[in-house]
C-alpha cells in the first residue's frame, strides 16, 4: 500500500525547491535531483541517525513503506506543520541507501493562522 508522502514524491516535479531545513544524515551526497541524496551509511545506520535525532526531537510518525526481498524503505513523517518537509524516505535498493526529502506544499507563514473573536 502506498502513504501519501510516497505518491507525493513520485508525482514531484524534478525543479522543485529544495527543502533547506529537512535533516540529513552527515555524509549524505546531494544527487541530480532535487531533494535526493545517497547515504554514505548503511540502510540500519541511517535510520538509527533519525530515530536518535527525532528521539529528541519528537514531531514526527514512522511509516513502513516496503520491506521485500531487494528493497526496504521506511517513510519519516513530520507532524510539525511549519516544517518546510511533509516527510523524509529512506530506502536501501540494490545495496545503495537513499533519501528522498519530500517537501510540503503550504508552510505557514509566522502570525497569519489566527483568528480574533469579537465581542457579542
Amino acid at each position: 500500500m502506498l502513504t501519501a508522502g510516497l505518491i507525493a514524491a513520485l508525482l514531484l516535479p524534478i525543479g522543485a525547491d529544495l527543502p533547506v531545513e529537512a535533516p540529513l544524515v552527515p555524509g549524505a551526497v546531494p544527487l541530480e535531483e532535487p531533494g535526493r541524496y545517497r547515504s554514505t551509511r548503511g540502510y540500519e545506520d541511517t535510520l538509527e541517525f533519525y530515530k536518535r535525532l527525532f528521539r529528541r526531537t519528537g514531531g514526527v510518525r514512522w511509516h513502513n513503506i516496503v520491506n521485500l526481498p531487494g528493497i526496504k524503505a521506511k517513510n519519516i513523517e513530520s507532524l510539525r506543520r511549519k516544517t518546510r518537509w511533509e516527510g523524509i524516505n529512506v530506502y536501501e535498493h540494490r545495496g545503495e541507501v537513499r533519501i528522498f526529502v519530500i517537501p510540503r506544499e503550504h508552510v505557514p507563514t509566522k502570525g497569519g493562522g489566527r483568528k480574533h473573536r469579537g465581542k457579542h
